[in-house]
């Protein structure tokens, strides 16, 4: 195995390694990865679809033998999934005739019920080293590991997923360890070529890399963008989510010798679409109208309306900042903060009228997104967006996006005492540590110490959760009340260095 540098690119690459010549193989053996797909249909850009999926993996197969792979998260969160729980992926991945899945996150936001029907509903193979049953054992249907042989060729796959805080029915072991761990039984089975497909940072997936030679390429999901993570003649491949790209890397015998190329191939409507699997994606939204009734324009906008993931999690955003008002004008409080992770559009809004819809799906957890008002302290208020600005330039879900408070901070400060100044109301007046404020947040922040908040004073809010209203109708009525969305200035939380 040969062994050189790491190489970041954020674009199509195409890179090449070898193995050992195995006479009896074909000309070409094909990988094709998605990862991160939550809705079945085309976006509004143009790009992705279960269906063009389906097409792409049959004419690939019509060239040469083709494995599909999911690196995780598709059951959750999407609009369909807050009521049919991920059923409807499943039956689009089912109908692509897709070969593996590993966790991802998100596999597990809802209830071990769930997830062990969904992996029964499935008619392609799970497998994942990392993540079992608080039992230890591996769910029922999934594998730690697997091997297959593909035109005399055999190939090893195993399936790790990041590690953070989950629900108790689940336990996640360290991925470097659990790499670790499989390759020499995959080794001992007989693999050949050696496929990591994961859910994990692209810094994890480089040090899986570099700390195993013996895994050929890497199949990844968890970023959104399709990149490569070159190491020497080895790699890591990402798509686009939503399938908006898919991944192929290629084995391609030449004479005794092989070699290991990749391409991104984005899914525009070049690629027909596949009726049958088609057919599956519309079955779905057909029972989205009739559940939601059509689309109903609420209001307009005269511009394009940023609600991407990666500016809602690192600073604040003119989109954040109008929610952050809507719930505080909904809620009647003096302060109201959304964290960045709870807003999952991860698109532009286009210029033009804007629907119920398209507001629904920018909340896609059921519960999670409700927002809660209770009382807390200046001093309080303080901690929690200390807590906000304690990953500069980072991407942190729990960023939050505020109304009726403004601060500077400094990055090059201390964790935990970030903010310079005092905090203020929009009309200058400044917020005493011991002043009372009635503040609104979202339920996951309150109640579930989400992306490590400690709210104690929400307690007894959080025993009526289910009765706060949601994020999205908030947001709703406010737009219906001004008829057009204007969004508000930046200015509120400014980093000063």
């Amino acid at each position: 195995m040969l062994r050189a540098f790491v190489v970041i690119s954020l674009v199509a690459l195409t890179g090449c390694s070898s193995f050992a010549p195995r006479p009896s193989s074909p000309q070409e053996i094909q990988f094709l990865l998605v990862n991160d797909v939550y809705i079945g249909e085309p976006m509004e850009n143009g790009l992705g679809g279960i269906a063009r999926l389906t097409t792409l993996r049959r004419q690939l197969e019509e060239k040469a033998p083709t494995k599909l792979l999911l690196a995780g998260d598709f059951l959750f969160p999407s609009l369909l999934s807050k009521w049919y729980k991920g059923s409807q992926v499943i039956e689009y991945f089912n109908a692509a005739g897709l070969d593996y899945a590993t966790y991802g996150n998100h596999e597990f936001d809802d209830s071990r019920q769930t997830l062990a029907d969904r992996i029964a509903q499935s008619r392609f193979k799970w497998t994942s080293a990392n993540c079992m049953e608080a039992n230890g054992k591996p769910f029922p249907g999934v594998s730690p590991w697997d091997t297959v042989t593909i035109s005399g060729v055999r190939f090893g796959l195993f399936g790790v997923t990041l590690l953070q805080a989950y629900p108790r029915w689940i336990k996640c072991g360290n991925p470097d360890s659990a790499v670790h761990a499989t390759i020499p039984r995959l080794k001992a089975a007989g693999a050949e070529v050696i496929v990591g497909l994961t859910h994990v940072f692209r810094s994890e997936d480089s040090t899986f890399l570099a700390n195993e030679p013996d895994i050929d390429f890497i199949l990844g999901g968890h970023e959104h963008t399709g990149q490569v993570v070159q190491l020497g003649e080895r790699f890591v491949v990402k798509a686009d989510r939503n399938a908006q790209s898919a991944q192929l890397v290629t084995l391609t015998r030449h004479g005794r010798g092989w070699t290991i190329s990749h391409r991104l191939i984005r899914l525009d409507s070049t690629i027909a679409s596949d009726m049958a699997a088609a057919s599956v994606v519309r079955r779905w939204q057909d029972s989205l109208e009739k559940r939601l009734g059509p689309p109903e324009v609420i209001a307009t906008t005269s511009s394009d309306i940023d609600v991407t993931n990666n500016p809602l999690r690192r600073r604040e955003t003119g989109f954040g900042n109008y929610v952050a008002d809507a719930i505080r004008a909904g809620t009647g409080a003096d302060v109201a903060a959304t964290i960045g992770g709870a807003m999952r559009y991860d698109d532009e809004i286009p210029a033009g009228p804007i629907t119920n819809r398209q507001i629904e799906s920018i909340y896609l957890f059921p519960d999670e997104t409700r927002i809660l008002t209770f009382s807390i302290n200046g001093a309080r208020l303080r901690e929690l967006l200390e807590h906000s600005v304690s990953r500069a330039g980072a991407e942190f879900g729990g960023y939050l996006q505020v109304s009726g408070v403004e601060f500077d901070w400094d990055s090059t400060r201390p964790v935990g005492s970030r903010i310079v100044g005092e905090l203020r109301k929009a009309d200058g007046t400044v917020i005493a540590p011991d002043a009372s404020i009635k503040f609104s947040i979202n339920a996951y922040t309150a109640c579930d110490r989400g992306d490590g908040y400690v709210i104690p004073e929400s307690a007894d809010a959080c025993t009526r959760r289910g009765s706060g209203p949601r994020a999205a109708q908030l947001v709703m009525d406010y737009m219906r009340a001004a008829g057009t969305v204007t969004l508000p200035a930046l200015g509120r939380v400014r980093r000063i260095r």
